[in-house]
Parts: structure tokens; sequence; C-alpha cells
């Protein structure tokens, strides 16, 4: 959906009186713990690698997960897509995505990654509002096998970096950590 700009022009007689242009969408809102990535294109950057993308689906409204699971050393061990498993993944994770007809509170679109072995969560977000997403909990592995933690206060990689009340202007671009 393109917001509109409405302009009256002046002094010009064989113009009509309001002309359209389309402004763009602004990008997505990523609040990772406490921290926040505005204008964001919803491609998350962990030490250099994408390893992560965030999409909406306006009709059902629903959250869309795209992401590479590793182990502690690095290994590729999964791969989500748009909410699907691929097929090497199914086995040892399961993934659960709420649709919604709007964004509410008590009961935002959501997708959730568990991890069958251990049965803890590897990823949980919700959409708060059409653009806003919120990653409320997470602990998987990076490319470089260092583990990533969010918890409600912190974005943490590994023991080097962690982030907390950070605010960043990615300006359409991904939200870089690490």
């Amino acid at each position: 959906m393109n917001n509109t700009l409405q302009i009256k022009t002046i002094g010009i007689t064989d113009s009509p009186e309001l002309i359209d242009i389309e402004m763009p969408e602004q990008g997505l809102e990523l609040y990772v713990g406490s921290n926040v990535f505005r204008n964001t294109n919803g491609v998350v950057k962990l030490q250099g690698k994408e390893q992560m993308v965030l999409e909406t689906q306006p009709q059902p409204l629903a959250l869309l997960l795209t992401m590479d699971l590793y182990d502690e050393q690095g290994v590729r061990v999964g791969h989500i897509r748009r909410n699907a498993l691929s097929v090497h993944s199914t086995g040892r994770f399961m993934i659960h995505a709420k649709a919604s007809g709007e964004a509410t509170p008590g009961d935002p679109p959501s997708v959730t990654v568990t991890d069958r072995a251990t049965g803890h969560t590897v990823f949980e977000a919700c959409l708060m509002q059409k653009r806003k997403i919120r990653i409320t909990s997470a602990r998987f592995c990076t490319h470089k096998g260092e583990v990533v933690t969010v918890s409600p206060h912190y974005c943490r990689i590994g023991t080097g970096l962690t982030m907390f009340g950070d605010v960043a202007e990615s300006r359409g671009n991904a939200a870089v950590i690490g």
C-alpha cells in the first residue's frame, strides 16, 4: 500500500488542481530485545552475514521468517523459507506460525521456532503493528558458531557484544548486529 501526497498547484491554469505523488512505504521497524532498528528492509545481518529475513504478508496478516540455523561449529543445520522448514530441518526443528485478521496487542501474528531435541525456543517474534516487528526471545548460533541470545532487555552475541537500548537508523538496509 503506497501513501499518496496531494499537492495543490498554484498559478497554472491548464493543470489539474490536485496531483498525486506516490510516496514510498517506510521500511520495517525491528525491535530486538530493547534495541530498535528503524527503516530496515527486514534483513538481519549477524557478524557480517545475512542470516534472517522478516517479512509481512497483508492477507491474512502474517509474519514470515526466512532463516539459516547453525550449530556451535558454524555448520548449517537447518533452513526456514517463509515459515516452511526445509526437508532436512523437519526432524530437528518445529515452526509454529499464527496469522490474524489484524495486528492486535492480545493476539498478534507471530512465528515461533523450537528445537525438538531440547524443547527450547530458538526464535520467537510477533507483529506489533503493521510495520513493527518484535523479536521477543531467541537463542541460536551465527555462521561463526557464536550463540545469539535475545531477551526483552538485550541482544547478545557470544561473550563479546551485548546491546541494550540502542537505536539505529538503517535507511532501507539490513539491521546490522555484530
